[in-house]
Order: C-alpha cells, then structure tokens, then sequence
C-alpha cells in the first residue's frame, strides 16, 4: 500500500500486511482496518473523522498526535508503539492490549476501554476523564500525573500501575482493585488518617 492511497475520503483494508508507509498528516473521513497486521507504520498527526478496527496487531507504528475521535475497536494489540498526544476522544475499545508503548499525554476522555490490558507501558499525564476502564488490568504501567477523575474503575485491577500524582476523586476508585500500599497512598482522598 502506498501513502498516496490515504485519501480524503473513506479507506477500508482487509486481510493485509501493511508495514513500513508514513501517512504523517494525513486527513480521511473514515478508515476501517479488519483483520490486518499494520508494522512500522505512520499515522502521526493524522485526522481520521471516524475509524474501525477489528482484529488488528499494530507494532512498532507511529500515533503519536494522531486524532482518532469515536474510534471503535475491537480485539486489537498496540505492541512497541508511540501514542505521545493520541487522541483517541469517546472512543469504544474492548478486548485491547497496549504493550511496551509511550502514551505520554495520550486523551482517551469520555470514552469506553473495556475488558483491556495496558501492559509496561507510560501513561503519564494521560487523560482518562470520564472513561469506563472496567475491568481494564494496568500490569507495570506508569499513570504518573494522569486524570481519572469520573471515570469508571469497576473491577480495574490497578494493582500494578505507578499511581504517583493522579487526579480523581474518591467516588471515582468505588469498585477499583488495589494493593494494600496503593489503598495507604490513596487513602488521603478517601478523608481515612492512619495512625
């Protein structure tokens, strides 16, 4: 596939190995990606109106400030991937695996990412605000300065995620699963003093 094929108007690839093409600034109404294979791949400061993708293994691409609003996907792997500034505003994930990625500044606000893993991953000064993470487990993932306020922590196992500094309320941890030195951490928002 050729970067000339990224078009303004909608794109669909199905059954493919796409690798090694920089769409960097690219704009497309919609972009629908189903089963594919997508390596060393740019899509960095692209504007994509409306995408899809479905059974999708991204590795070693390029997302960093990309703006994927109402994203939908499902069962797809971000491996080894730059999501710096990912936009990826009221988006609909499930069955997600980020692994091994920088999603510094990364916005998933307003959105769904449900029944996903985030694994040895960054996710500083993310934004989360008002995103459903049920059931979402954080294995070695760094959540420094990131914003969880109003988002949905039912069955979010955050027992391996670096907490520093988040932002949320106490309503927002009702339901979330963490360890007894994060609950001591967190216990400031909860109004609990330990003695």
């Amino acid at each position: 596939m050729l970067a000339e094929e990224f078009s303004p108007g909608p794109l669909a690839i199905e059954y493919s190995l796409v690798e090694a093409v920089d769409f960097s600034g690219r704009q497309s109404s919609s972009f629908k990606l189903k089963n594919c294979a997508v390596e060393n791949v740019s899509l960095s400061n692209c504007t994509i109106l409306s995408s899809f993708f479905q059974d999708v293994r991204f590795r070693k691409c390029n997302l960093s400030n990309a703006v994927l609003r109402g994203n939908r996907a499902t069962r797809i792997e971000l491996v080894e991937c730059r999501l710096t500034g990912l936009k990826a505003i009221e988006c609909n994930w499930r069955d997600v695996l980020i692994e091994g990625c920088d999603a510094r500044y990364a916005q998933f606000n307003e959105g769904s990412v449900r029944i996903s893993e985030f694994r040895a991953s960054q996710f500083q000064d993310a934004d989360f605000r008002k995103t459903d993470l049920g059931e979402t487990i954080f294995a070695q993932a760094a959540l420094h300065r990131a914003d969880l306020t109003g988002a949905k922590l039912r069955n979010t196992d955050l027992r391996g995620a670096e907490l520093s500094d988040v932002t949320l309320h106490a309503e927002d941890l009702r339901g979330a699963v963490v360890s007894p030195a994060q609950a001591m951490e967190l216990a400031r928002l909860l109004g609990v003093i330990i003695k």
